[in-house]
């Protein structure tokens, strides 16, 4: 039998058994889509953020506190906050309290008229000590609004300073309100990137998927084990067919299987969950180079196990190991520094990243680096671990 037909026919030979087995279906589908959609919809919640709660009681009821409750009213009309008004400092406590809102503003009696005066003056934030992240909104809000009053009042001291003015309420009321029709001298302008939004989607379909990838192409190495232990493979190597064959098409069904299960993936997160992919040209690239380097670690298993369950073990533990190194299950980007500078030794970091950029809107050419690396993890890992395997697992 010629080299290349044996390998045909023993690749064929496992894609039809594997397709018999309705683990490789939950293993390489059904689990991941699963967990896609369940935290799609869960975790991915966190995108739709609702507005905070807040209260407002207004002791003072003059132009600072009005103030105020108007820059509260333009958070309000942007959605980030809803307002609650109270009676009172009491009434404010019971609203927190009973968490009708997780954090009140106390404007005391007096304010305008301190403010005005140049005197100190407070600004009394009642937070919930449940809800941290809304009292922290709460204070700095409430700290922007403070070192807005006190840019204006800056500005209008030095005015009157300059002009040798004296403390006459009506000069001070008319200059303090030119200071705020003023633009403050230095501004902080939030900048999004574009198409470098959370995309909780795509993030958990790219993520589980290659996640899975590495359970799923390993079966293919490993059934030279399990045929070896069962006494099949000793009888398949007392035919003319050529031991390399037998790894080649183990390999080749492998692969098939791998971009089989991918392909179905991609298709199905991007129409059940909306997921982008990206380019389908640079995926199908990606998709390959994910699989080769999912097989090339189960051939180093296959070298290392003694029996089929133990190599099963190990590349479970492997796969585990390096998908949460490689921020298969959180983004690596928000990990320490060192965590994650070591992540980039997993291959999956480098698939991921791939994976993310391509649905960000890159293309082939911006992968050449990534696919280096991935590259060379093939021929070196898959090349040690494959001759190892082969010495070891075809022995007669």
């Amino acid at each position: 039998m010629s080299l290349l037909r044996a390998i045909v026919v023993i690749a064929a030979k496992d894609i039809v058994q594997r397709s018999r087995d309705r683990s490789a279906y939950i293993m390489g589908i059904v689990g991941p889509l699963v967990l896609v959609f369940v935290l799609n919809g869960t975790l991915g919640a966190v995108d739709e953020i609702s507005a905070f709660e807040f209260g407002l009681a207004d002791a003072d009821g003059g132009p600072v506190a009005e103030g105020f409750a108007a820059m509260l009213a333009g958070l309000e009309a942007d959605g980030i906050v809803a307002v609650t008004n109270a009676e009172d400092r009491t009434d404010l406590d019971r609203l927190v309290e009973g968490g009708d809102v997780t954090a009140g503003f106390l404007l005391p009696s007096g304010l305008s008229e301190a403010v005005t005066a140049g005197e100190a003056a407070r600004i009394t934030v009642v937070g919930d000590p449940g809800s941290a992240i809304a009292v922290d909104v709460a204070e700095a809000i409430a700290a922007t609004f403070a070192e807005e009053l006190d840019y204006v009042s800056i500005a209008t001291g030095s005015v009157l300073v300059a002009e040798g003015g004296g403390a006459d309420p009506s000069a001070v009321e008319e200059l303090a309100a030119s200071a705020q029709a003023l633009e403050p001298p230095i501004a902080l302008v939030p900048v999004e990137t574009e198409g470098r939004g959370f995309d909780a989607a795509s993030y958990y379909a790219v993520s589980l998927s290659v996640f899975f990838l590495f359970f799923t192409v390993q079966f293919g190495v490993l059934s030279l084990m399990e045929e070896r232990e069962a006494g099949t493979l000793s009888r398949i190597l007392t035919t003319p067919t050529p031991p390399a064959a037998v790894v080649i098409g183990k390999m080749l069904s492998s692969l098939v299987i791998g971009v089989l299960s991918m392909v179905v993936l991609v298709v199905a997160t991007t129409i059940v969950v909306g997921a982008t992919w990206g380019d389908p040209l640079a995926v199908g690239v990606l998709i390959v180079v994910g699989v080769l380097v999912g097989i090339a670690l189960a051939a180093v298993v296959a070298a290392v196990a003694r029996t089929a369950e133990q190599a099963g073990a190990y590349a479970s533990i492997v796969a585990l190991v390096l998908g949460l190194l490689g921020g298969s299950f959180f983004p690596v980007g928000q990990a320490p520094g060192f965590l994650a500078a070591v992540s980039y030794l997993s291959p999956h970091r480098w698939l991921l990243d791939g994976f993310r950029d391509l649905s960000y809107g890159a293309g082939l050419a911006d992968l050449v680096p990534g696919l280096a690396v991935l590259g060379a993890f093939i021929l070196v890992v898959g090349g040690g671990g494959l001759a190892a395997a082969r010495r070891g697992l075809l022995r007669a």
